[in-house]
């Protein structure tokens, strides 16, 4: 009788092993993810940081950044999943077409990734989650800080042209009339801004290099100061810099996305379409505010706002 129970605790003792092996993989059995990361620091490990304290237990996660030297990167053969951080990063991992391994580009502008699939033919799997920001959510940001505002204007650059309509029409369903005008190099920027501005009761910031970047974006908010009309920008550091608010997704947020759909694609093996990220935040200027003379609000408040129109 012993010895058939003890023979009975083994076989049991085997097939427990059996079950939590597969419910809660060993490092044998583990989901390899390859995060590869345009450099190391900043915002890069930001959403590195966020996206490894979502990941499922039995994922293993190898980390390396780019460097100088980096220029025929190759990714590890027994990689299931290669998350691509930055631009330089997603140019790399798309460029090892030795592989099949599906790819997730993030922290990554929408206008960058389109210029890096552009052409590409393959079947490889690839999505993104996008650095910007949604503008429907800037233009329900204006309805909320400006409810008097129904003029928006915005100056377009070669990259956000094709933007014009769409956004004209998300405008129109809010509301809103779009006031957007052309600027094909920066040395056009002044006078169309000026055009602009005239008759705007707020300036909406749109990402393209020509219209905002590193020697045009002060004078962009001195301008419009000046003619006396609050901006709505895409990111903190424009808010400090003095535009009156933005809707903005931190390295944090994105990073936490990442892991989300890295534990889904482990459970389903499909990755989501290219998106706009799902969590933001919101900031705003209480000196601009208060300049244009319009009451305090709260930050967080705006957020829940926002995410109920989302």
């Amino acid at each position: 009788m012993q010895i058939k129970w003890r023979v009975f605790l083994q076989c049991f003792s085997l097939w427990l092993c059996l079950v939590m092996g597969a419910v809660f993989p060993s490092s044998a059995w583990a989901y390899n993810v390859q995060v590869l990361a345009s450099r190391a620091g900043g915002a890069y490990d930001e959403v590195i940081d966020s996206l490894k304290s979502e990941l499922l237990r039995g994922t293993e996660l190898r980390v390396q950044y780019l460097n100088a030297n980096d220029t025929a990167w190759k990714p590890a053969e027994s990689s299931n999943l290669i998350v691509a951080v930055g631009v330089d990063a997603a140019n790399a991992a798309l460029q090892a077409t030795d592989t099949n391994t599906p790819i997730l580009c993030v922290l990554i502008p929408k206008i960058a990734f389109e210029a890096l699939m552009a052409g590409k033919k393959d079947n490889r799997k690839v999505s993104a989650i996008f650095l910007d920001t949604s503008p429907v959510r800037q233009l329900e940001l204006i309805r909320l800080l400006l409810p008097q505002a129904k003029k928006v204007g915005a100056v377009l650059g070669n990259v956000s042209m094709k933007e014009k309509e769409p956004l004209r029409i998300l405008a129109r369903d809010k509301g809103l009339f779009l006031q957007a005008e052309f600027a094909q190099r920066d040395t056009e920027l002044y006078a169309v801004l000026k055009s602009v501005l005239s008759d705007s009761d707020v300036f909406l910031a749109v990402p393209d290099p020509v219209v905002i970047n590193a020697s045009t974006a002060q004078n962009v908010l001195i301008t419009a100061f000046k003619c006396q009309v609050p901006v709505i920008g895409y990111s903190a550091n424009y808010v400090k810099a003095g535009a009156l608010a933005a809707v903005f997704s931190s390295p944090s947020q994105i990073g936490l996305e990442t892991g989300q759909v890295i534990n889904a694609y482990q459970r389903t093996n499909n990755l989501p379409a290219p998106k706009l990220p799902r969590y933001f935040s919101v900031s705003v200027n209480a000196a601009v505010l208060r300049s244009f003379g319009l009451p305090s609000v709260d930050a967080r408040q705006l957020e829940q706002r926002l995410i109920k129109a989302d």
